[in-house]
């Protein structure tokens, strides 16, 4: 029987506010190919949650080039802060040590397969999204205290079956605060300041993860959010 896997990892509070400020978007002057943008034809997301996806199979597929783009957010680092131009200062938890951390992570990662969007997963992480839009909390209680894995196997058929039959499934849920754009959730998630697991930057890459669901959704108090429910699943568009 293969084992239970609950991957979710907290976000914490300092992390959350230093999302408030929309940070700006460096240039992609790299060269992706059309492959890893497994959502582009979907008719379900928007398109920065397909954007998402995106973000994260360049950083699954090729993480030692993934890094360049942490190393352009290192550039704004004064100690533990974040200085960019025409924007309000951030004090993050840990500063440029966690950027340098991740830079290292991600230069010795091995790379893994794509992602591919779940129609099903998406309304997982929607509902989440959506509670959590309309009463202004965090973190991976949903309404009536829903866990990750109420959420995924309300809208997962291949869940229901798997646990029904005994079987375990491998799942996670990362959750960004601040930023509705898919390349600032990505990178805020990799470099995972204030928690000390990594837990966000170890779901991003998990070989076992081969499907997700996004949804982006305005914050009363963090501007944005981004909820990404994972999971291996049989694939469903």
């Amino acid at each position: 029987m293969k084992q239970l896997i609950f991957a979710a990892a907290a976000l914490p509070l300092l992390l959350l506010a230093a999302s408030v400020s929309c940070r700006a978007q460096p240039d992609d002057d790299m060269a992706w190919p059309d492959s890893l943008n497994t959502a582009k034809d979907v008719d379900y997301l928007t398109e920065d949650e397909k954007g998402v996806i995106y973000e994260m199979n360049k950083v699954r597929t090729n993480p030692k080039l993934y890094a360049e783009y942490i190393k352009r957010e290192r550039s704004f680092y004064s100690n533990k802060r974040i200085e960019k131009p025409g924007q309000i200062p951030i004090l993050t938890q840990e500063g440029v040590a966690a950027v340098d951390e991740c830079i290292a992570a991600l230069q010795k990662a091995l790379p893994t397969g794509v992602i591919r969007p779940n129609r099903n997963l998406g309304k997982a992480a929607q509902l989440l999204a959506k509670y959590q839009s309309k009463t202004g909390k965090t973190g991976h209680t949903g309404s009536n205290g829903s866990t990750v894995s109420d959420r995924i196997k309300r809208y997962c058929t291949e869940m229901n079956d798997n646990f029904g039959y005994g079987y375990g499934i491998t799942f996670g849920e990362n959750i960004s605060y601040g930023s509705s754009k898919p390349q600032d959730i990505v990178v805020q998630l990799l470099i995972d300041d204030g928690v000390p697991s990594r837990g966000h930057r170890v779901n991003i890459l998990k070989p076992d993860f081969n499907t997700a669901g996004v949804a982006i959704d305005t914050h009363p108090r963090y501007r944005h959010l981004c909820v990404i429910d994972y999971a291996f699943l049989v694939y469903k568009p």
